[in-house]
């Protein structure tokens, strides 16, 4: 018996060894702090902060100024910027645990390493020699500051931020969003990185965005406009971050951009300026494959032939404990079409833009150093921005906006929303729309335009529109119309000579339309009968709010919350009004504030540090604020974590004469709570205050609170 359980306790350790070696995380390899710093020898940048921490890099060569810009970004950012580089290497869920373990898996279906590691991607050279120089600028900054950074992450490569471009970049346009439908609510895996950043529902509110340019036919003083005004969430992954990439090869762009993103994506330079919008063109198809066996298929239906698959795998890590993580293989087919996920609910094909693509960086590279429209519609004809409208402006007088996206050319005739067939050849596209198809103004006749993701048919005067009819539906461009559209067509439309004071008041406006959804909803709510005392005393609230979300509004607090809550973040949802989600939002704020209407400042907040102030706006309005529904009950007021963020304003006078501004909604430093310059922008942009954008290196000097070089600070 003895020799038994010795025997036993034997088997039980080289068991436990056994699984203890099959489970240890392998080794990452080792990162050359020497190499690094010998690497970043070979740039000359140059790092230049202004008052408020923004860091303005020069450089002798765009390589020069892209290395200090990493560098920098890093300096700011970097505990942020891990996270899209562990994305962007299919290894979050090693490093993160299973809730990565989705996307890691989608990482691998979509075969992101293999495109990039295949080398094909046609890259030209001086856009290979700029992603090279942030690689390398991250790894300076690994070697300065190794405290910071998770042990095996670095070395970063040139394919690792290509990679990172291209995981990342078809979620802007809500692929995940397609995805979605084919689980049960059960089974559907979170696999958005909006969804990964917070629990508030972050995926509803990034839909937003506004741009406004106004030209001097329509300006009071011949002034050429154009407002930068994405709206974003305030912390995380995808929240702005301000710098400025100047150098002797002609780039010197104001903007704003993301961690791990390799260029500067939207702002202000000399010459032009532009800004985003999120659209929702119809970029995926989705088809139902007809296969041999349901739950081990081999083979395909495609033109009347069985087709085999072809097979690969996934595998990646997902963290357990200490240096455990727990190894996982699965198939990863392929068919004509593309990548197929295996459902519940059968087996489905995809093909959308941005597959094994890169091009974007390219683009908003050559947009950024552009001297005129001509060049900057050049580069906008490489079509490798998957999605986004786009605002322009410049400093010749020149305007226009476009609903940009890299839309599949399809055939006419089948309904391609909905899920296709997947036995029809006829149905796998193989190339794109060009640019010149898409829904765009240039110099309109009207002298002003702006996007607010609306339909593209409702972007400046009615007169000047262009009309749905004349483009294919095959685009899928949405009929949606925001408030946010309806109050600037009804703002811009009845003023014909716009001075610069009342277009950032219209940039600003927090009022709701008469035919919005949540004046509808309030409507409704108002007209329905109610023996409740504090229900009624709510309607009368409401019957009395004329649409305002200023601070000193006592309505919005109800309607706003009641309206979230019933609609969602964009009231886009469709719900039925209900007396009962008002009268709890009554109570809530009743007893927060000691009555059911306080001023919308005492709800409306925005808190970062030892900052704390009051704030107009509140969702789909201009003046673009999200909060959580249920800050009230929670925090007693309501914390803004996504909306109106980094905004800038390009103002060019007739003589070419730049004024450039901005504001960010917190500071440079996004993650270091002891630099004063963590939350000190908060104030100014609660009171819709903008500070001067220096461009010209001696502007930035006379700013100048710290001038180092990478390593040296």
């Amino acid at each position: 018996m003895k020799k038994f359980f010795l025997g036993l306790a034997a088997l039980l350790v080289v068991g436990f060894i056994g699984g203890a070696i099959y489970l240890w995380t392998p080794s990452a390899p080792k990162f050359d702090a020497d190499a690094a710093r010998a690497e970043a020898q070979t740039y000359n940048a140059r790092i230049i902060r202004d008052g408020y921490g923004v860091p303005h890099i020069f450089g002798k060569t765009d390589a020069d100024a892209h290395f200090g810009f990493a560098y920098a970004h890093a300096e700011d950012s970097w505990e942020i910027m891990e996270e899209t580089l562990l994305a962007g290497r299919g290894m979050a869920s090693q490093y993160r645990g299973q809730a990565d373990a989705p996307a890691d898996y989608l990482y691998d279906l979509f075969r992101v390493e293999q495109a990039v590691a295949a080398g094909d991607l046609g890259i030209p050279d001086d856009v290979q020699a700029i992603i090279k120089a942030y690689a390398a600028g991250l790894n300076s900054f690994g070697a300065d500051y190794p405290e910071r950074v998770t042990p095996g992450l670095l070395p970063v490569t040139e394919d690792d931020v290509n990679a990172a471009v291209m995981w990342l970049t078809p979620f802007f346009y809500r692929l995940d969003g397609y995805l979605e439908p084919l689980f049960s609510e059960t089974d559907a895996p979170q696999v958005s990185p909006w969804q990964q950043q917070s629990s508030l529902n972050l995926d509803e509110v990034v839909r937003g965005s506004n741009g406004f340019a106004v030209a001097p036919s329509r300006s009071e003083d011949g002034h050429t406009r154009l407002v930068v005004n994405s709206h974003q969430p305030m912390k995380g992954r995808y929240a702005w971050y301000e710098t400025h990439l100047v150098s002797e090869e002609g780039l010197n762009i104001a903007g704003g951009t993301f961690p791990g993103t390799p260029v500067v994506p939207q702002g202000i330079t000399p010459n032009t300026a532009w800004t985003h919008t999120v659209n929702r063109p119809d970029l995926i198809d989705i088809y139902k494959l007809v296969v041999d066996d349901e739950d081990d298929p081999q083979t395909y239906q495609l033109d009347g032939k069985w087709r085999e698959f072809d097979r690969g795998e996934s595998r990646f890590r997902v963290k357990l404990w200490g240096p455990f993580s727990l190894p996982v293989k699965c198939d990863a087919l392929w068919s004509e079409h593309g990548p197929v996920l295996s459902t519940p609910n059968g087996h489905f094909a995809l093909r959308f833009a941005g597959l094994g693509e890169t091009a974007s960086v390219e683009q908003w590279y050559r947009m950024a150093k552009a001297s005129n429209l001509d060049e900057w519609r050049a580069a906008l004809n490489i079509n490798g921005v998957l999605s986004f409208n786009i605002v322009y402006g410049d400093r010749d007088g020149n305007i226009g906006t476009i609903y940009n996206g890299r839309i599949p050319d399809r055939i006419e005739g089948p309904d391609w929303s909905e899920i296709l067939p997947g036995d029809d050849s006829r149905l796998i596209w193989n190339g794109f729309r060009d640019v010149s198809e898409l829904p765009q103004h240039w110099n309109p006749d009207c002298g002003w335009l702006f996007s607010a993701n609306a339909t593209p048919f409702m972007v400046t005067d009615p007169a000047c529109d262009n009309a749905r009819e004349d483009f294919s539906p095959t685009f899928g461009i949405e009929d949606r119309i925001t408030n946010r559209s309806r109050r600037a067509i009804s703002l811009f439309t009845e003023d014909l000579s716009i001075t610069r004071d009342e277009l950032l008041t219209y940039r600003a406006d927090a009022m709701y339309d008469p035919e919005s959804d949540l004046m509808q909803l309030v409507v409704e709510l108002v007209a329905m009968p109610s023996e409740d005392e504090t229900v009624k005393a709510a309607q009368d609230v409401l019957r009395n709010w004329d649409g305002s979300a200023d601070q000193t509004s006592r309505g919005a607090a109800l309607a706003v919350i009641t309206g979230v809550r019933t609609l969602g973040y964009e009231y886009t949802d469709e719900a039925d009004a209900s007396l009962h989600v008002l009268k709890t939002v009554a109570a809530e704020l009743n007893t927060a504030f000691g009555r059911i209407d306080p001023e919308w400042g005492e709800v409306n907040r925005i808190v970062r540090g030892d900052e704390n102030w009051p704030l107009d706006g509140a969702p789909d309005v201009l003046r673009a604020i999200y909060s959580d529904k249920d800050g009230v009950a929670n925090l007693g007021y309501l914390d803004a974590f996504a909306g109106d963020t980094h905004i800038m304003v390009a103002d060019w006078a007739p003589d070419g004469t730049l004024r450039a501004e901005s504001i960010h909604q917190y500071g440079a430093a996004t993650v270091d709570e002891n630099s004063p310059h963590f939350d000190d922008q908060v104030e100014m942009f609660a009171k819709h205050q903008y500070k001067t954008m220096p461009m010209t290196l001696d502007e930035v000097l006379a700013v100048a609170a710290e001038d180092y070089r990478p390593g040296e600070r």
